[in-house]
């Protein structure tokens, strides 16, 4: 008999539950491995709706108030999709940083034009890039930042309740975005680095000996000696100290979420 008035609420706050499950959605759209495109959309759109129903049941989200007309309604759901979307975003963009150092690294070593396709994006991205990203990823799974992620967007209802999100005209929220871009750059720059900065100073050797003796066929020599060195340094340096690369991304992507958060509340 408890069940009756329990499904009456329910279909009373069928608005609220469909609130949820916008946010979520837009918010499990950008969040890495969750967002890869092999996965099917019925099971996407299974575990959206499992998580809004969890959030709905926890008490999390209580009412939802907005102009009661169409628009008002349509207003409320574009404000949700931009709400969930960031935090996303600002997670997916952090950990591009490790794609973009591949990047620098293939560019390096002679394999800028070789790219494969990455399964998670369905894209074209630089072989380094991907190897070093789809390590990333299978950290992200057994290290359980998926679950971190998912909690702070759980708590994320508490501090912007549903329709309160401060998007449009909030200043310290761009200048954020803007300070994160910069954080972008000089986290994939770190990364790279022992890379580059080694191929580099070969790149300068080379340049001297092709000074001392003219004759010599810099391409031949030069090309093999990079991809030899760099994929030495790649398996010896960047795939044992992977961790400290993951730990380095994830704590500036989670930091990041809880910013866009803050930011964002009213």
């Amino acid at each position: 008999m408890d069940l009756i008035p329990l499904l009456i609420d329910f279909f009373n706050n069928i608005d609220v539950l469909m609130l949820i499950m916008v946010r979520v959605s837009a918010f499990l759209i950008f969040l890495p491995v969750l967002s890869a495109m092999n996965i099917p959309m019925q099971g996407r759109l299974v575990f959206a709706f499992v998580m809004s129903a969890a959030i709905y049941a926890a008490d999390i989200v209580t009412m939802a108030t907005y102009y009661d007309s169409p628009t008002g309604f349509i207003m409320l759901i574009l404000a949700e999709v931009i709400t969930g979307a960031l935090m996303g975003y600002i997670v997916f963009f952090v950990f591009n940083a490790i794609l973009f150092a591949g990047q620098f690294i293939d560019f390096s070593m002679g394999f800028a034009m070789v790219n494969v396709l990455d399964p998670v994006q369905q894209i074209q991205v630089p072989v380094m890039g991907n190897l070093l990203s789809m390590s990333a990823f299978a950290l992200l799974i057994a290290a359980g930042g998926l679950h971190e992620f998912i909690r702070i967007f759980f708590h994320s209802y508490s501090l912007i309740p549903i329709g309160t999100a401060f998007v449009l005209g909030n200043a310290p929220l761009a200048e954020f975005m803007m300070w994160m871009l910069v954080g972008f750059a000089v986290l994939a720059v770190r990364i790279a680095l022992p890379v580059v900065g080694t191929l580099l100073m070969i790149d300068v050797c080379l340049g001297i000996m092709v000074k001392a003796v003219p004759t010599m066929n810099v391409f031949v020599v030069g090309m093999p000696l990079k991809v030899l060195v760099g994929l030495t340094l790649v398996f010896s340096v960047m795939i044992p100290g992977l961790s400290v690369i993951y730990d380095n991304v994830f704590g500036m992507a989670l930091n990041g979420m809880a910013s866009i958060i803050e930011g964002m509340s009213p």
